[in-house]
């Protein structure tokens, strides 16, 4: 392969003397990245390849070329032609166009006609404004003529004429403007035929090879560091200033023989759970309809299983709570209730005529026929359905109509907890966090890593979500932590089960 550049200024259209500016209509200035937009757009591309059809070029590589640029037009990666920017912060400078061919003359020949095809797109965009102009004018000609053919009377005639006269003369103007337009971008340098090629080069692939190792072992040293910053203890989340609501063990496989919330009826993960109740309940008082949003920042870190857990610590101390399964995508909360029977009841205002909408996505179709599971005591369940795939399940969390559905499902309730997506995965859980009292971030110990869960809290930040506080799930007990209080005191630690939400 052969490449062959050419160079292009971009200069200030308001750098003109004061007649020139009279005289000369210029383009606005190029804004950051236009022309590489502009040269790997269809209408340039084809034009392009038009040019190269008409040039001395065999057949055989202009077809080669020309399925190449297409190409990459779909992939969206382009290598045939490039541009390299030398810009000040005005986007004045040199742009260098660069382009490849299977033969020297290729070469040359793709670098002009893209620089011409660009050249030609930058001085039509500074006739478009004119050209606008002149069709309007063009259209009261014509039709001020028509009205001067039909009057009969004199003086009106006269005026019309005057008017006619006067359209006359801004219309030759415009022409002249429109003959003198010009873009922002001008030639510098011709293409020119290359004398060598610039691939295949074995020495420079020898040296790059060096290069790639060299890289290479840097990024597996990074990587190693990178991995080794988890989330391993408490002390690790103090820098983030947010409360740990609770410390919740690793289940062994032993404690989930039963189901994962019997687990948590005793043993090693009753003490967590209590914690983060009463955590819950002090930080957010006694008003009414409390809601929470309940998420992590990727997938299997427990935030489903903490949900339920905390749903039930809570319906046990005798509040009336509501989950709702707003995971669409991957539903999880039936599973982790796992109830026996499936007993349904209607939310506060729903119509009893209506046939029974059981799940999230069917009552944001018809909320008022709103029907909860109850699967616990003092717990109710909205369980999201049949998983949703592409994105119609966020788009139902972010109408506007969500927070209405929200309030009318939360009366009745003293706690409302809300199952969301990861956050570092889809935007779900900024979309409904607004219309709650915050959000409980479940990390994962161990295994998430520390800028995952600092990510999560700064698009929080930047989306004006309030972060109530982390639960640090899954950590091995020790030997000196609460858990060897609790009623089961034998056996390894710490929270969350089999089940992958």
């Amino acid at each position: 392969m052969y490449e062959s550049s050419a160079s292009i200024i971009a200069v200030d259209p308001t750098a003109q003397n004061s007649l020139l500016k009279d005289t000369v209509l210029t383009a606005p200035p190029l804004p950051q990245g236009a022309v590489q937009e502009v040269l790997h757009s269809q209408n340039i591309v084809n034009n392009i390849i038009n040019s190269l059809e008409k040039s001395s070029l065999s057949p055989e590589v202009i077809r080669e070329i020309s399925g190449d640029l297409k190409k990459e037009l779909s992939a969206n990666v382009f290598k045939r032609v490039e541009v390299r920017a030398r810009l000040d912060p005005q986007q004045r400078g040199v742009y260098e166009i660069s382009a490849q061919g299977e033969t020297p003359e290729a070469a040359r020949l793709l670098a002009e006609t893209s620089v011409a095809a660009l050249l030609a797109w930058d001085t039509a965009r500074a006739k478009q404004g004119v050209t606008r102009s002149l069709e309007s004018l063009q259209a009261q000609l014509k039709n001020l003529t028509e009205r001067i053919e039909s009057v009969d009377e004199p003086l009106e005639r006269e005026s019309l004429l005057s008017a006619r006269g006067q359209l006359l003369q801004n219309l030759s103007q415009l022409v002249v403007l429109e003959t003198a337009a010009t873009g922002t971008l001008i030639p510098v340098a011709d293409a020119v035929a290359p004398n060598r090629p610039v691939s295949p080069r074995p020495l420079r692939n020898a040296a790059l090879a060096g290069l790639l190792s060299l890289f290479l072992v840097t990024g597996l040293v990074l990587l190693s560091d990178s991995l080794r910053r988890r989330v391993n203890g408490t002390e690790d989340l103090l820098p983030l200033g947010l409360p740990v609501l609770a410390q919740l063990p690793l289940l062994r496989r032993r404690h989930l023989a039963a189901g994962f919330l019997p687990a948590a009826h005793s043993g090693p993960l009753y003490e967590g759970i209590g914690f983060l109740r009463i955590n819950v309940q002090s930080m957010l008082g006694n008003r009414e309809h409390r809601r929470l949003v309940i998420s992590s920042s990727y997938p299997g870190e427990g935030k489903s299983s903490t949900t339920a857990a905390l749903a039930e610590s809570l319906g046990a101390a005798g509040q009336k709570v509501l989950v709702i399964d707003a995971d669409l995508r991957r539903p999880t909360q039936l599973k982790v209730w796992s109830p026996d029977r499936i007993g349904t009841h209607p939310l506060l205002g729903t119509d009893l005529t209506l046939p029974p909408a059981t799940t999230v996505t069917e009552m944001f179709l018809r909320p008022d026929a709103a029907y909860a599971t109850r699967v616990g005591t003092n717990v109710d369940l909205l369980p999201a359905g049949t998983p949703h795939r592409g994105d119609g399940a966020g788009g139902i969390l972010s109408q506007p109509a969500f927070r209405t559905y929200l309030d009318r499902w939360a009366q009745g309730y003293d706690y409302v907890l809300i199952d969301t997506p990861p956050m570092l995965g889809l935007p779900d859980t900024l979309a409904v966090a607004p219309y709650t009292d915050g959000v409980i971030l479940v990390v994962e110990g161990g295994k998430t890593r520390l800028n995952d869960v600092e990510r999560s809290l700064q698009n929080a930040r930047v989306a004006n979500v309030k972060m109530l506080g982390i639960v640090l799930n899954k950590i091995a007990r020790t030997s000196d932590t609460y858990y060897a209080y609790g009623p089961e005191t034998t056996g390894a630690a710490p929270v969350l089960p089999a089940v992958r939400d």
